[in-house]
């Protein structure tokens, strides 16, 4: 439906954060709070498109970020009176997504109430059949869920576009995503004057307000943890990231965490972004994730001349072999190597490590918090894993019998709030072991005389101090004292 045949009132949302499923982080209060938030992008995608393409009045909701609770945030939906509501489901939060859609339609019996994320693109057909769901957008939802809201203005519906799915009409057979296939720089900048900027912020950023960026989708790598399965690496024109940069700095903002999966993917695109922020003299500060194996100490120095000030790495295990059972595709020595180059060019480095992997034991796990330390890297995130659906790693536990049943699949029929993980890998460790083995490892990293000598000296202001300082408490009382 190319044409919208009259406005609609539309509000795009994130849910609260109130009957997630549990953190098995020690650092992350239980309502999601203790690092900061990021803008959603996802849905700040499609209503800077509904912006730019329709007519529609378009109402953005960030309920974590803004501290609302479901009754909070149903009065500012009931407020604006909308036609159409579109939620961002991701698995941890599906039962506050669940929730609001709930109270949502039993308030406004007329609206229809669309899920799109990655909890969908799992399970469209369990989430269609959810008695209030209207439609579910399974893939990128920028243009379906634009046609979707101009079908609705001519009142009518139809299954005709790919990845979307209607009630009552039924999830088509799969696949049926729709992903853009061409060209991102189709997609408007998202529009962050939607959101509150200044509720956005990080405790490792030195100044007030921080917003996320997407440069590129897809991923051309398959680790067993990632549920990414768009293959095909998809990027924006080095010209429009110098664009999107030039807004953002027009705003006040001055630092940005760049959320692609392959970002140095493409070395001359790099090499493009960097030399146009540099030409463009754009004084804002950006961090990256990265590949160990895409380490560059050349282009790493040309980041930082271009404002990158942070990388962060997923290593994942200080063990080879647990590395490949991954597939990760990367070597030690590699690791060894990025953190190397990433310091030579000054950037900070953060590391990401994981416990309770497929065929690892307890020593390999000791391994892993001794190769974390050798590394040194000025933050590292240490998790136990947690094989989600739709990873190859699930649906090996699954087959192999290490998980008894699929409670992902049992948990998306029927969200209940604060949802506890009843399985993991427990091969070699349950998991009071594996809580055991990660307290250890955050005393171990962050409790270190050198590593707290470090901290103090690097701090550059007031604020950081105030935002490092409630961190060290939050990782002090998670280790120590709970």
């Amino acid at each position: 439906m190319r044409e919208a045949a009259k406005p609609l009132r539309v509000v795009l949302l994130q849910p609260p954060a109130k009957g997630a499923i549990k953190s098995l982080l020690p650092q992350i209060d239980e309502d999601g709070d203790g690092i900061g938030f990021k803008p959603p992008l996802g849905i700040l995608y499609v209503a800077s498109t509904l912006k730019a393409k329709s007519p529609h009045e378009v109402l953005v909701i960030d309920a974590m970020a803004e501290h609302l609770d479901f009754n909070e945030l149903l009065q500012k939906v009931l407020a604006f009176q909308p036609d159409v509501v579109g939620v961002s489901a991701w698995t941890d939060f599906w039962y506050p997504a669940w929730r609001i859609g709930q109270m949502i339609k039993d308030a406004i019996p007329t609206v229809h109430l669309s899920y799109g994320g990655p909890h969908v693109g799992i399970y469209p057909q369990e989430t269609l059949d959810v008695s209030f769901t209207g439609s579910v957008i399974v893939g990128d939802g920028e243009v379906p869920f634009l046609y979707l809201c101009n079908m609705l203005s001519h009142g009518r519906i139809d299954n005709s576009l790919p990845g979307l799915h209607l009630a009552g009409l039924g999830v088509k057979p799969q696949p049926d995503t729709f992903y853009i296939q061409n060209d991102l720089d189709e997609l408007p900048i998202p529009d962050r004057r939607l959101l509150p900027i200044e509720k956005y912020g990080s405790v490792l950023s030195k100044g007030e307000f921080v917003t996320t960026m997407i440069t590129s989708r897809g991923c051309p790598h398959k680790c067993t943890f990632c549920k990414l399965n768009f293959q095909k690496t998809l990027c924006i024109s080095a010209e429009s990231v110098v664009d999107e940069f030039r807004q953002i700095q027009d705003l006040g903002i001055r630092e940005v965490e760049i959320y692609d999966d392959t970002f140095t993917w493409g070395k001359q695109r790099l090499r493009d972004i960097c030399e146009g922020l540099i030409a463009a003299d754009i004084k804002v500060e950006w961090a990256v994730r990265d590949r160990v194996s895409s380490a560059d100490p050349e282009l790493l120095k040309l980041m930082y001349r271009a404002g990158c000030r942070r990388i962060h790495f997923g290593i994942e295990s200080g063990v080879q072999s647990v590395i490949d059972t991954m597939k990760k595709r990367i070597t030690l020595e590699q690791a060894r190597n990025a953190i190397k180059y990433a310091r030579a060019a000054k950037m900070t480095v953060l590391t990401y490590w994981m416990f309770g992997n497929p065929g690892e034991t307890q020593r390999d796990m000791e391994g892993t918090v001794a190769f974390a330390r050798e590394l040194d890297a000025d933050y590292a995130e240490f998790s136990i894993t947690i094989p989600y659906a739709g990873t190859e790693m699930y649906s090996q536990a699954l087959a192999n019998g290490t998980i008894s049943y699929d409670y992902w699949h049992d948990f998306a029929c029927n969200p209940v709030a604060d949802f506890e993980v009843p399985e993991l890998i427990e091969m070699h460790a349950d998991l009071a072991t594996l809580k055991r083995i990660q307290k250890s490892a955050v005393r171990q990293y962050y409790f270190r005389p050198k590593y707290l000598l470090r901290e103090l000296t690097s701090l550059d202001n007031f604020a950081q101090f105030l935002r490092k300082a409630k961190m060290g408490a939050r990782l002090f009382n998670s280790v120590y004292v709970k």
